[in-house]
């Protein structure tokens, strides 16, 4: 068995952090170049089971010209094709003055039950200035807001006539508006789908397929809301591990060590082209549950333990952190491989952030952070 060196009895501990430094440059480069799949950046995704031969340049070329597609997305693997297409600007527009109609609606709610109290008070004294001030702006809200509904659901009935649908707009009933509103958009939704798929039976044979859409404000949400949530994780983290030492240089390593082993899977994936969506970043969130738990055993081991040197406890560490993340890596390439292979799309995000995080953090780990708990080590026994 190879005996691995221990580099922590080197003289200039200091260098081998320039490692992950480097690392950390590189990774904030190439995540310039991440592309956002449809789960985030909105658009369809869909997934065709096929046993025919599919020549993914040739269908995209078709794809773009019969579904006047702006540069399509396909994948062919032995078990299927995924098409990525961008968002539908009539129905993305759509979508917008729909979410107008709402916003609407909601202050026509609250300027009406406004109009009512101001109303009542009034009735119950005629020379209350007040309420009668209050009444007339309320019922200007009211006329404001209803004429604001009805022009966003003019314009999204007009941006969804190439679907060929149309709908009485005469009506002023609020709750007949909304119905057209939801269903204009919903059935223009189907047409869509339905359209498309029967396009692309067309150019491929093809028995099942999944078909899922997202619209691009969801698709913000949901980046803002997955980014929140890794920042509130860190924030978490640093202050576990700031009670467990209760000294802030061991928590801000553990950070450094989670957040360098994100940045390098980011720009693994800007480097080699893996999309960022939900279950990418399912993969991140992973990956700082691994980066934690080697870090924080690590430093647990360094700093709390006495047997032997502060060097030969990193040392000992190191080959127990290495043993467990190369079993790591080795599963997640299994899992890598087999998702290229059939093409699932959610396994081959999830094991390509995690597959590259995990390189990264044995870099990170063993050059960075443990050279740094043992500098502060012997940092506090000079002291």
């Amino acid at each position: 068995m190879v005996s691995l060196p221990n580099i922590y009895t080197y003289k200039n501990l200091k260098l081998l952090i320039v490692i992950p430094l480097v690392l950390m440059l590189l990774g904030l480069y190439f995540s310039t170049q991440i592309v956002l799949d449809t789960t985030l950046a909105g658009g369809v995704s869909i997934i065709i089971q096929t046993n025919s031969q599919v020549n993914a340049a040739a269908l995209a070329s078709q794809i773009s010209t019969v579904l006047h597609a702006s540069a399509p997305s396909v994948a062919a693997s032995p078990g299927g094709v995924q098409i990525t297409l961008g968002t539908n600007q009539s129905l993305a527009n759509a979508e917008t003055h729909l979410l107008s109609f709402y916003a609407q609606k909601s202050n026509y709610s609250n300027y009406l039950i406004n109009a009512t109290d101001f109303s009542i008070s009034y009735q119950k004294n005629a020379s209350n200035q007040t309420a009668l001030a209050g009444l007339k702006e309320a019922n200007a809200g009211v006329n404001a807001s209803l004429s604001g509904m009805k022009l966003a659901l003019q314009s999204e009935l007009t941006d969804l006539r190439p679907f060929g649908l149309s709908y009485n707009t005469s009506t002023s009933d609020v709750d007949s508006m909304q119905l057209i509103a939801q269903n204009a958009y919903t059935n223009a939704s189907s047409v869509y789908e339905n359209s498309t798929i029967a396009s692309l039976h067309k150019m491929v044979n093809f028995t099942s397929y999944s078909y899922q859409s997202i619209t691009p404000t969801l698709g913000q949400f949901f980046l803002q809301q997955l980014t929140t949530i890794i920042i509130v994780a860190f924030i978490l983290v640093f202050f576990v591990v700031l009670i467990i030492f209760r000294s802030p240089i061991p928590s801000i390593t553990v950070v450094f060590g989670a957040a360098n082993d994100i940045i390098v899977a980011l720009g693994a994936m800007g480097l080699f082209k893996i999309p960022l969506g939900v279950a990418s970043i399912g993969g991140l969130l992973m990956l700082i549950g691994y980066s934690i738990d080697t870090d924080v055993l690590t430093a647990i081991r360094i700093l709390r333990r006495g047997e032997g040197t502060p060097e030969s406890r990193a040392y000992a560490s190191m080959k127990t952190g290495v043993t467990m993340t190369a079993t790591a890596i080795v599963s997640f390439s299994v899992l890598f491989i087999i998702s290229v292979i059939e093409y699932v799309p959610t396994y081959y995000e999830i094991a390509g952030v995690v597959l590259m995080g995990l390189i990264g953090d044995v870099f990170t780990t063993w050059l960075g952070n443990a050279s740094i708990i043992l500098l502060y080590k012997k940092s506090k026994e000079r002291i």
